[in-house]
């Protein structure tokens, strides 16, 4: 199925790809020059495959942007391993970076929901990145860094782009993960343009560290500041598993008046050891239980919360939006 919600029009697509980072190093030599190449051409290709499916996209860049910090920061290891000498704060900068970078794709991936051919790319791509990135760090550090700092840039201009699609209405501002109110410190009610906000200032410190490390290792003084990084959680690993408690295995795409399901409109009920939260996000939404018999009106302020096994059935109040969460234990809402 492909993803409507990370899904911008051809028109923003053609912007993207005629786009240009706001702030760019400009390449001088060969080595530069290298690498401002081989990032345009995966550019290009991220362009011409992945079409309108922004889902897809920003999934797989993720899982590819993940890769290069845990590559550098196994190579310093055992570098100064071998040496016996200080890093000078390479590895934990480098390993803060592959986990950042592993946080994005966790996020995108509670709002896209990736299917079978997303998630069979991904293991494609992360082993042929993988080995690749490896040997280029291998053979030029220098270069391995000022191709991360070129990636960095294109993410902060697709990330920029996408807050344009929010803005004006041609991608659904629906609400932000659990995962990441945590991991970003966002309010509650923070939506998604809060985290695509956040994930592009992730994106631009690293562009501007990468581009950092690629100029001191080619002896070149460094000339910038870093773009400041938001504030992230430290106790990932304890709030992730207690977090589960209110995130869906599955989400549906987003419904309105005329899109809902027929299904959805006719007595139905989830399965044994499911539950569901209707979420309205804009409108209305009557929701009608069976047995015991009770009707209650949804809104983006109150959703509807459905046991498992339990019959019930949804009637639109008019123009409306709404996309339906299901979880295989109990995610622990008061039932509105």
């Amino acid at each position: 199925m492909v993803n409507k919600i990370l899904a911008p029009d051809v028109r923003a697509l053609k912007e993207e790809a005629a786009a240009e980072p706001p702030v760019h190093h400009r390449a001088i030599g060969f080595s530069d020059r290298f690498a401002l190449g081989f990032t345009k051409l995966l550019r290009f290709a991220a362009d011409t495959f992945f079409a309108k499916r922004y889902g897809h996209r920003a999934i797989v860049l993720e899982t590819v942007a993940a890769v290069p910090g845990m590559v550098g920061a196994t190579i310093n290891h055992l570098t100064a391993l071998r040496r016996m000498c200080d890093d000078d704060g390479w590895i934990r900068t480098l390993l803060e970076e592959a986990e950042n970078e592993r946080m994005h794709l966790m996020t995108f991936v509670q709002i896209a929901q990736p299917n079978l051919f997303e998630r069979l790319v991904i293991i494609v791509v992360q082993w042929v990145f993988y080995v690749g990135f490896f040997l280029l760090y291998l053979v030029s550090k220098r270069t391995a860094h000022r191709v991360v700092g070129y990636f960095e840039e294109e993410a902060v201009t697709s990330y920029t782009l996408y807050l344009k699609e929010i803005d004006e209405g041609r991608s659904p501002n629906v609400a932000a993960p659990a995962i990441a109110k945590h991991y970003w410190k966002l309010a509650d009610d923070a939506t998604l343009r809060d985290v695509v906000l956040v994930v592009r200032a992730d994106e631009a410190h690293h562009r501007d560290v990468n581009h950092g490390f690629a100029s001191k290792l080619a002896g070149k003084p460094i000339n910038h500041t870093a773009a400041p990084y938001p504030a992230h959680a430290d106790d990932i690993r304890l709030k992730m598993e207690q977090s589960q408690t209110s995130t869906p295995y599955r989400t549906t795409p987003i419904f309105d008046e005329t899109s809902l399901p027929g299904a959805l409109r006719r007595e139905h009920r989830t399965k044994v050891g499911v539950w569901g939260i209707i979420r309205v996000l804009e409108g209305e939404l009557v929701l009608t239980f069976i047995d015991p018999p009770e009707e209650r009106r949804l809104t983006p302020e109150q959703p509807g919360f459905i046991l498992p096994d339990q019959p019930h059935f949804a009637t639109p109040a008019g123009p409306m939006r709404m996309q339906i969460e299901f979880y295989d234990h109990d995610p622990d809402i008061s039932t509105p």
